[in-house]
């Protein structure tokens, strides 16, 4: 190799479309286990009785304290936009942690106020509080969602090494949008999995935006 521009050689390139494939493999197996847990957590009921592992338990807890934060961002015009998150503090019967919530529920809700909540595999998964419910996704889904994104960028990382192999290429600008793509990859698969179709229409239309993305990059 004599310019980041040229190819790589041809056995280094053979060695990186090896170790991404071993990459994907790995990551769609982690993704499967994660996947049943998912749907492990989707189809248990509440628990009656004495607690076991496949259901849900219910518990109550406390408001304690709560919280807003802020984050903003400023677009291409110079125009500002700001985003506020709502968190109540909770004390359950094993420790305290806070949960975001949306704006509604942190009005109503006040320090000593009731919490009703259930948990799954020791996360809430569900709390009620002054007549407002929220809902959360087990550690699983999220655990799930990343391993699919690992394997999205080994393929892209494997396809890469087939097709070009020259480092310029890997981090040019269209393939950001390659990146880009790997959120409605991994809401399709989880869409699909799930069941979910407004999530497989929100892929659809992140994917259109990303595929524009590369496509008009690479006419550039």
């Amino acid at each position: 190799m004599t310019s980041w521009r040229e190819p790589l050689w041809p056995w280094l390139r053979v060695l990186i479309f090896l170790a991404a494939a071993g990459g994907i493999a790995a990551c769609a197996l982690w993704a499967a286990g994660r996947y049943d847990d998912v749907m492990a957590f989707r189809q248990a009921s509440v628990c009656h009785g004495t607690a076991h592992h496949g259901c849900l338990v219910q518990a109550s807890g406390t408001v304690v304290d709560r919280r807003t934060s802020e984050s903003c961002t400023t677009d291409s015009n110079g125009v500002e936009h700001c985003t506020t998150s709502y968190e109540l503090r909770v004390r359950r019967p094993d420790r305290t942690q806070w949960l975001g919530v949306d704006a509604g529920t942190y009005d109503d809700a006040h320090r000593g106020d009731p919490a009703e909540l259930r948990i799954w595999h020791g996360a809430v998964v569900r709390m009620t509080v002054d007549g407002h419910t929220e809902t959360y996704s087990p550690p699983s889904s999220d655990s799930m969602a990343w391993r699919l994104s690992g394997a999205w960028l080994f393929l892209g990382l494997g396809s890469w090494a087939v097709v070009s192999g020259r480092p310029s290429e890997l981090i040019a600008f269209p393939n950001f949008g390659w990146l880009w793509l790997t959120i409605p990859f991994v809401m399709v698969v989880h869409g699909v999995l799930l069941g979910d179709v407004p999530e497989l229409a929100w892929a659809g239309l992140m994917g259109a935006f990303g595929v524009a993305w590369m496509v008009f990059a690479w006419r550039m």
